[in-house]
């Protein structure tokens, strides 16, 4: 009986798979478009075409934040009541918060020179942008700076629960057993599992302190995103502790990694070239003589060098490498010759736009002169880290303001044993690490370096 069950369930099976690979081959809408057919056959879906889109949102695991969102009216909904406080007027007003942030910073990095500290330039970095993101957000940051090995747990909890999504994607019912585990259970199952969870309870915690009475954010300096969103006129529906807590974890996860990556791989790369790095304190010393003065942020947007090394940071540092797919529901989407039928999920990852040769000659090189051109302005489209459209991502002016400070300050007071000021308070040699420890090897949101890494790390020389 059991032999027959199975065999029959096993019969079944193949029919239906073979039905699916050949509607997949012969009948859908764009069967006909060129590429491998293993591809086109194996797509892991429904046959509703729109659930595709669904399908990815869904791996996220936060199908309530702006990033998890599916139909485009209730996004622009939830990214409108988000996005005034990522105006550039808006992100001026806290910026004490970042230039404070930056200071504390360079005095770790003194103290580590102190102690003879190996450092992970990622854990560093991921420390500061979570710093400034959590106070932006909640008002209060958890000074990881300040704490020994600058506290990887964030960072580690937060980059194993991206390196869930590629399962999720695939097996999204398991997302909604995950959130039905208790915290203690799920951290049975393995870091991809539990990590999840504790994020966003996390959250949840935070957003509650604020809706029970926890401190009022009102002047206009730190005034902060939920703070403000719970006193808001948006629907109640909007104002759930479980969704805001799905925004939050969007927020300042995005906020967090993005930031510190690009901040970590520009570093490594003008660690590794001494004559860059050269060119970027001259140009930070000729504007800023006096050390112990503080540049704006409206100062150093005007120095072309140095945009042109985080321009060139961003180029290699992706943002995400995900395939985040976009659908055009009502329309036909041509693409030369091609008409990509409504509905059809379509995408390309961001490194294969900012790796295109045609585009970035010699793509792998780390090269700030590329933006320097007499035509380098056409280069800019085609910097899509925070991607494009009614999707990109709705912090670019925050992470730009971390991105100029934080570079600065670090390279206004350190150098490297080829590149010296005579007011450095001292340098920073890299510490066992190759272009291999930035190199992209795996899709996990975020760029994943080869397997074994230890990550780039560095040493302090006073």
């Amino acid at each position: 009986m059991a032999v027959s069950v199975i065999l029959s369930l096993v019969g079944a099976s193949l029919i239906y798979t073979s039905f699916m690979i050949y509607r997949r081959l012969f009948l859908s809408p764009i069967s006909s478009f060129p590429g491998p057919k293993l591809a086109a056959a194996t797509f892991c879906t429904n046959s509703n075409r729109r659930d595709r889109w669904l399908w990815q949102a869904r791996g996220f695991g936060i199908p309530a934040s702006t990033l998890g969102t599916v139909p485009h009216a209730l996004h622009r909904h939830r990214r409108n009541a988000i996005s005034p406080f990522f105006l550039m007027h808006n992100v001026r007003k806290p910026l004490p918060v970042v230039e404070e942030r930056v200071e504390t910073f360079i005095r770790r990095l003194k103290a580590c020179g102190e102690k003879g500290e190996i450092i992970s330039l990622e854990y560093a970095f991921s420390a500061f942008s979570n710093d400034v993101v959590m106070q932006y957000c909640f008002g209060r940051s958890d000074h990881h700076i300040e704490a020994p090995g600058f506290d990887s747990v964030y960072h580690n909890i937060s980059f194993n629960a991206a390196k869930s999504i590629a399962t999720l994607k695939h097996l999204n019912w398991i997302l909604d057993i995950m959130q039905a585990l208790p915290e203690s259970v799920a951290k049975k199952m393995g870091p991809e599992v539990s990590s999840n969870i504790q994020l966003k309870n996390e959250r949840i915690a935070q957003i509650e302190e604020i809706r029970q009475g926890g401190p009022e954010k009102t002047n206009e300096i730190t005034k902060t995103i939920f703070h403000t969103l719970l006193q808001s006129d948006l629907p109640t529906s909007e104002k759930e502790t479980s969704r805001l807590a799905e925004e939050a974890v969007l927020i300042v996860g995005a906020g967090t990694h993005t930031t510190s990556w690009c901040l970590t791989v520009s570093t490594f790369h003008l660690l590794s070239n001494p004559t860059l790095l050269m060119r970027l304190k001259a140009e930070l010393i000729s504007a800023h003589p006096d050390p112990f003065t503080k540049p704006s942020l409206h100062e150093l947007e005007k120095l072309p060098f140095l945009i042109a090394v985080l321009k060139e940071g961003l180029r290699l540092d992706y943002g995400g490498t995900v395939r985040n797919a976009r659908i055009a529901p009502d329309t036909s989407l041509k693409c030369g010759d091609w008409a990509i039928p409504p509905g059809t999920p379509v995408s390309m990852t961001i490194p294969l736009v900012h790796h295109d040769e045609r585009i970035f000659p010699n793509p792998d090189k780390f090269d700030p002169d590329r933006w320097l051109q007499a035509d380098s302005g056409r280069l800019d489209k085609y910097l899509v880290s925070f991607s494009r459209g009614s999707r990109a991502c709705v912090g670019v002016n925050l992470a730009w303001a971390e991105l100029y400070l934080c570079t600065a300050g670090v390279f206004r007071h350190f150098g490297s044993p080829g590149a010296k000021g005579d007011d450095d308070v001292g340098i920073l040699e890299l510490f066992e690490t190759d272009v291999t420890d930035v190199a992209l090897v795996s899709d996990m949101f975020f760029p994943v370096a080869k397997e074994g890494s230890k990550g780039v790390r560095a040493k302090v020389v006073l």
